[in-house]
């Protein structure tokens, strides 16, 4: 389904006229669509966006497009635009992309948001229709945040890897909730997900979709109290027929299987006290898998040295009751 234009319905206030004089011939304006009547930082440059220079779609050259700015994608854009390169190329660029002027170099441009909508033009060879506003680099964050939220929502794993670009870039925490429309308590469960999980993993899992913030969360909780290395869990690569919400699922299948291997391995063998006939305690006996161990206390390192010397003799009438005794019961 065609995507609506959402600049369409912009139009300049009409002159003022005098009550007798013949109404001049124009298009009455109408009223602004639903995104610039929100609150929000597109509200807020909805005055610039209806002056003449910020409503003018320019035919841009793409090679004077630098993509420089923070990604708020996981992968190639190559990966999921062909469609969209298929609909461009039959029925034209139904919505401009928002850029603005390169604060270091003269003549190019940045892009603020339309991404895919670019990487789907370069491959065709045309200009691209674009709007170019001159923003700070809060207000291109903001932009950028809010225009994800009017189309399909980026993922939380995205989001999270937004947010911490945006973190590290320097930006308050308001401006991070307000461009990616989040709770201050979201901002804290994705960072808690970047604590655990290196961004080197978080991309060769993928953007994930299908998975929401609970079973992120939850699986980071379960990383950092384990002090597990996620890095370890898969020995090489994930396999190439699987999606991203199924390498999700192979990596969750394999750190529990590696859990479950820790714990047996980490777990001590459960121990018997060993008395004498007049209660006295002489050591204990730890049965492990495959062995089984005499520790003597401390009033008994005599008795376990004696047990060294006749060990052969000890093990072999030991033994033979074994033999005996599973005789009577068969």
């Amino acid at each position: 389904m065609a995507r609506k234009n959402m600049f369409e319905g912009i139009t300049p206030t009409p002159p003022q006229t005098d009550e007798n004089a013949t109404a001049p011939s124009y298009r009455p304006a109408r009223s602004s669509p639903e995104v610039f009547q929100q609150s929000g930082p597109i509200a807020a440059i909805r005055n610039d966006l209806r002056t003449v220079g910020a409503r003018t779609v320019q035919d841009i050259d793409t090679a004077l497009i630098e993509d420089s700015g923070l990604k708020d994608r996981i992968g190639l854009l190559d990966d999921d635009i062909a469609d969209l390169r298929e609909s461009i190329s039959r029925h034209g660029q139904q919505v401009p992309i928002l850029l603005r002027p390169h604060p270091a170099l003269s003549g190019r441009y940045q892009v603020v948001y339309g991404r895919r909508r670019l990487a789907a033009i370069k491959g065709l060879g045309i200009t691209v229709k674009a709007l170019i506003r001159t923003l700070s680099d809060e207000e291109a964050v903001l932009a950028q945040g809010q225009e994800n939220n009017l189309r399909k929502d980026p993922s939380f794993i995205e989001k999270t890897l937004f947010a911490g670009d945006l973190e590290e870039a320097g930006y308050e925490p308001r401006i991070i909730q307000d461009a990616l429309n989040i709770s201050r308590s979201h901002t804290s469960h994705m960072r808690k997900v970047r604590e655990a999980f290196p961004r080197e993993l978080i991309e060769k899992i993928g953007p994930t979709p299908s998975v929401g913030w609970k079973r992120w969360y939850e699986l980071a909780t379960k990383v950092l109290q384990q002090k597990r290395d996620p890095n370890s869990v898969l020995h090489g690569p994930f396999p190439a027929a699987l999606t991203s919400d199924q390498r999700f699922d192979h990596w969750i299948k394999a750190f529990e299987a590696h859990s479950s291997q820790s714990k047996k391995q980490g777990a001590k063998p459960p121990t018997l006290a060993v008395q004498s006939n007049s209660g006295v305690k002489i050591g204990s006996i730890a049965v492990g898998k495959n062995k089984v161990t005499f520790q003597a206390d401390a009033g008994s390192v005599e008795f376990a040295h004696w047990i060294a010397g006749h060990a052969g003799e000890l093990f072999q009438r030991l033994h033979q009751e074994y033999l005996t005794q599973s005789d009577n019961q068969d």
